[in-house]
């Protein structure tokens, strides 16, 4: 009779610590979340560093770029005698100081300071994109270790069933009473080592996801956050998209996305590239025009051997090159320099027609993830819950298998962790939509 009381007292309490364990919450919140790690990766990131001191070395570059080159000096001594080197024994003898100074061709001064200033300018859009992919990136690595830290809970949530569902399939094949045989010991602990393998193999994903989300990270910051993990971190907040984007992806609406997409930093970026190469085309047409120079001198005489003075002189003059060789070398230069720029623009072309393609790939992906999310709120979720509960009140009246409450319970297990799964993938599709059309004047909560 002992062992009896003993019997039911274990499945009533089995049927009772089910249902606790199914609405036990997680622990307290995190204090460091998603958006603070992406500033601090923002904040601690020498690219971004790194591209400010580039721009300021082009802006440099333009600002002395528009100046003329240094005049030449020169100075020597003229129709000096070698029967004695006396400087003042022939009236030919000189002592000649000149300059020179050459103009460049045309207005390539101009031309070239303001191709420099385009080149600077690519780099604010550059470090805007930047911080743009940081955010995707380390996000990405964030909800990667979240996911697998969520699933880590629900894994060792069910693990006290699975351990008390042993004892209790134990505590029954040793009485010899009910349906239980060897058979369901033997899986229920089978089904407990299983889920061990499972707990490693997803404690070894989180670990991975943070190892990777520490490269952005100072490594005091990525310590305390690791530490963080091993509190329940809630699930982020979708950022939103405004009403105008949200209508133009459920159209598809090609042109208006691309009309949204000129306003993307590497867009923009790339435009600064066009502009730059079509000045080089207009430098390069600079050399059509003829370099010009000007040169002035003056030279000292002594006066003779008889104290009688000797006049000095004065000389200046123009120099000009002359392209009796044609232009063939600038013919080139011109060709090579459009050819550059239009290759410039087709890669901007072909990134925006990528870009569209992928934003039209992602829409569609979040779309199917919102409707498996709801369907599995909806209907998979609640008749998992009842087929669990309708096998569970079986066994527990010696009307069912063990074998049934096992599977019904691993089946729960592996829905509640493929939910997961599916609102963690809908935010990171979510926040890579947001990379490709993010409106500044959107705050969108993470």
């Amino acid at each position: 009779m002992q062992k009896t009381f003993r019997f039911h007292y274990s499945r009533a309490t089995l049927a009772l610590l089910l249902v606790l364990l199914s609405n036990i919450p997680f622990a307290v919140f995190a204090e460091i979340t998603m958006q603070d790690l992406v500033k601090i990766a923002i904040q601690h990131d020498p690219w971004l560093t790194g591209n400010q001191l580039q721009e300021k070395a082009l802006r440099a570059q333009s600002q002395g770029a528009n100046h003329l080159p240094d005049p030449m000096l020169s100075m020597g001594l003229l129709n000096l005698p070698t029967d004695g080197f006396v400087f003042n024994q022939e009236p030919m003898s000189q002592f000649k100081v000149g300059l020179a100074q050459t103009f460049p061709r045309g207005d390539s001064l101009a031309i070239k300071q303001q191709q420099l200033s385009f080149l600077a300018d690519q780099h604010p859009y550059q470090r805007e994109d930047r911080k743009a992919k940081i955010q995707v990136t380390v996000s990405t690595f964030w909800l990667d270790a979240l996911k697998a830290e969520y699933t880590i809970r629900l894994i060792k949530r069910d693990r006290v069933l699975f351990e008390q569902l042993v004892d209790i399939v134990k505590a029954s094949y040793s009485s010899a009473q009910g349906k239980t045989r060897q058979q369901d010991v033997i899986s229920a602990q089978l089904e407990l080592a299983r889920l061990d393998d499972r707990l490693t193999i997803v404690n070894n994903q989180r670990d991975l996801a943070l190892t990777r989300l520490s490269e952005w990270l100072p490594a005091t910051v990525h310590k305390a956050m690791s530490k963080r993990f091993t509190t329940h971190i809630p699930l982020p907040k979708a950022p939103k998209l405004t009403d105008k984007v949200e209508v133009l992806l459920q159209r598809g609406d090609n042109l208006g996305l691309l009309q949204l997409l000129t306003e993307h930093p590497t867009l923009l970026a790339i435009e600064q590239s066009v502009k730059a190469g079509n000045t080089a085309v207009k430098l390069a047409k600079q050399k059509y025009k003829p370099q010009w120079g000007v040169n002035a001198s003056y030279a000292y005489r002594e006066d003779d051997p008889l104290g009688q003075s000797r006049a000095d002189f004065f000389s200046i003059g123009i120099t000009v090159d002359v392209p009796i060789f044609g232009y063939a070398k600038q013919d080139s230069d011109v060709s090579a320099s459009s050819l550059t720029a239009q290759a410039i623009e087709t890669e901007k072309r072909l990134l925006q027609q990528s870009m569209l393609t992928q934003i039209h790939s992602l829409y569609q992906q979040e779309v199917a993830y919102r409707q498996r999310e709801d369907g599995f709120l909806t209907s998979i979720l609640p008749q998992i819950q009842e087929h669990a509960d309708a096998s569970l009140s079986a066994y527990t009246s010696d009307d069912g298998d063990f074998s049934e409450v096992m599977r019904a319970r691993i089946t729960q297990l592996n829905a509640q962790i493929d939910l997961i799964h599916i609102q963690i993938e809908k935010l990171k599709t979510r926040i890579q939509i947001m990379y490709f059309l993010n409106d500044p004047n959107n705050s969108g909560e993470y």
